[in-house]
């Protein structure tokens, strides 16, 4: 009889008596010694796998509560073994006298608190920090890392960074990744973009929380009124950040980064993202790509060897679409091939057209697309809130007619991001063309139905209105493989909903965040595919995605 080869047994599976009579083998043997060692060893592992990354939300009446030191008395493994840390911005403790919560300070406490754990940190260990609070980050913090951990320091993300105390400040220079969603005055961001140039290869420049200000006061020409730095890119000169591949900017004027030669313009082409939110000189940028990739296409007279237009992803918001921004973005998306991801929101966005006109040229290699327009800002169920690529109302047929168009045209698509008309007619909406996607794992339904009563469809809760979703829109299935959706979520982005900049609440309203669901198949004996919905938080889809927050098609937010 051949011998059957062992095999292997995990230790977490063994009864416990049969452990205890390992370690009593292993003490008659006078080897205990080896063994503590061994599960130090183990130990070790574990604490560097689960603490490797430390995310911890603080607010204001959690700050005044930190001293020096009251973290570290507490859990002092965890800050000897992480390499990245995180520090977000917490919701209130309603618990708290309101003067406490109206008056208590938390600059001070949450720069002490982090510089507290960043001095205990073995020195150059840290590999990226997100100071993604509402106070600023201190010149202290900077000092700090530059001090201890600038040959490890890899990533530095801020929400603000604050303004520069004094020129001699030591920063880190060694830095592949800088995030800034609102840089004042930007001094320290034009010092740390100069002293990284060599290195950087993701950069974020933003002005979100001016924008917010802005757009909560006025919805028309809130752009013109947001702060610019004027000297901002004509300090950094782009073209200089030879390892420069992905490129985000929020609420920052862009005109000043079309060069005047098209032959200046030709590091476009190394760039693997862009990302344009709310900038004001877009339509100058845009055409600037165009002509750009154009000429590095077409041109003899392009560089030797001929420059590749290496573009993956490409996220645009504009709150004022006109024409002439219509006519930018169709330039540019037919001036090059090869995206992955698409995202386009529009605030008002009938100046567009049918949405073959935008992936005629990209649609064969897309992966995520998220295609949005609204009329205005989602205050309430009672707005509508969706409006096509075309003009007049979102209707069955120019949904329909849509979702046929992308079916055609983008055959590798895994998630989806659109409107849905939420009204009567969906009721005779004709079954959809969605399944004949074999990758699509992903469909985001980011607009809310309006409550009428006594209408055809109803007033359901959000998962009835997710079944029914996938009931109208998909057909009975019969035989053949298991459908490839997996995730189907309802609901908008808001910036509220992705900051929680001081709200007293852990969620924002129920009708201003996103609703996540699981979608489960199963065969019948009849060979007929029927799908179960299973809520779930944002949390799990974090903790499933590895996304925190979650990008893709759920990465674009609305301000409001």
């Amino acid at each position: 009889m051949d011998n059957v080869p062992c095999q292997p047994c995990w230790l977490v599976a063994l009864p416990q008596e049969l452990l205890f009579g390992m370690i009593d083998y292993i003490d008659r043997k006078r080897d205990l010694y080896n063994l503590s060692r061994t599960c130090r060893a183990l130990e070790d592992v574990c604490l560097r796998r689960l603490y490797a990354r430390v995310d911890v939300e603080i607010s204001k009446d959690k700050a005044s509560s930190w001293t020096t030191g009251s973290l570290l008395a507490v859990r002092p493994h965890v800050v000897h073994v992480m390499k990245e840390l995180v520090i977000r911005n917490g919701s209130l403790d309603q618990s708290k006298p309101i003067y406490n919560r109206r008056h208590a300070s938390d600059a001070g406490t949450v720069e002490a608190y982090a510089t507290d754990i960043l001095e205990w940190v073995p020195v150059n260990q840290l590999r990226a920090l997100s100071f993604l609070h509402t106070a600023p980050m201190s010149s202290r913090v900077l000092g700090v890392l530059a001090t201890n951990h600038c040959q490890s320091l890899r990533e530095l993300a801020a929400y603000d960074l604050g303004c520069l105390a004094s020129q001699s400040l030591n920063l880190p220079n060694k830095l592949t990744a800088l995030e800034c969603h609102s840089m004042q005055d930007g001094r320290i961001l034009e010092n740390l973009v100069s002293i990284n140039r060599s290195s950087l290869e993701r950069l974020r420049i933003g002005q979100e929380k001016e924008l917010v200000q802005q757009y909560s006061q006025t919805r028309v020409g809130f752009l013109a009124q947001a702060p610019q730095s004027a000297t901002l890119f004509r300090s950094m000169s782009l073209g200089t950040l030879p390892s420069l591949r992905q490129l985000d900017l929020c609420g920052v004027d862009v005109s000043p980064l079309v060069p005047l030669e098209v032959e200046d313009a030709l590091f476009f082409c190394e760039l693997t993202r862009i990302s344009l939110e709310s900038c004001p000189g877009s339509v100058q940028l845009l055409h600037c790509l165009a002509n750009t990739f154009n000429f590095a296409r077409d041109s003899p007279l392009a560089s030797n060897p001929q420059p590749i237009v290496q573009l993956k992803d490409f996220l645009f918001r504009s709150e004022s679409p006109t024409t002439q921004v219509k006519e930018a973005l169709l330039l540019f998306l037919d001036s090059f091939t090869g995206l992955r991801t698409l995202s386009l929101l529009l605030e008002n966005a009938s100046v567009l057209e049918r949405v073959s006109t935008i992936l005629c040229q990209q649609g064969p290699t897309l992966e995520t697309l998220v295609l949005e327009s609204r009329i205005q800002p989602r205050d309430n169920l009672g707005l509508d809130t969706s409006r096509p690529f075309g003009s007049g109302g979102y209707s069955q047929e120019l949904w329909e007619q849509a979702i046929n168009d992308i079916c055609q045209l983008c055959p590798n698509l895994v998630e989806l991001g659109m409107g849905f008309p939420w009204d009567d007619e969906v009721v005779r909406l004709r079954k959809t063309r969605l399944p004949t996607l074999p990758f699509l794992k992903t469909i985001h339904i980011r607009n809310f139905p309006e409550n009428h009563a006594l209408s055809q469809v109803g007033d359901y809760t959000i998962k009835e209105y997710a079944t029914k979703f996938v009931d109208w829109v998909f057909p009975t299935l019969v035989g053949g493989s298991k459908p490839a959706l997996e995730t189907l979520a309802i609901g908008p982005t808001v910036y509220e909903g992705r900051w929680k900049t001081g709200s007293s609440r852990r969620q924002p309203a129920e009708f201003q965040r996103t609703h996540f669901f699981g979608i489960d198949w199963g065969l019948t004996r009849f060979r007929r595919w029927n799908f179960m919905v299973s809520p779930v938080s944002e949390k799990y889809m974090e903790e499933l995605r590895g996304q925190k927050p979650l990008t893709g098609v759920f990465e674009q937010v609305w301000l409001k």
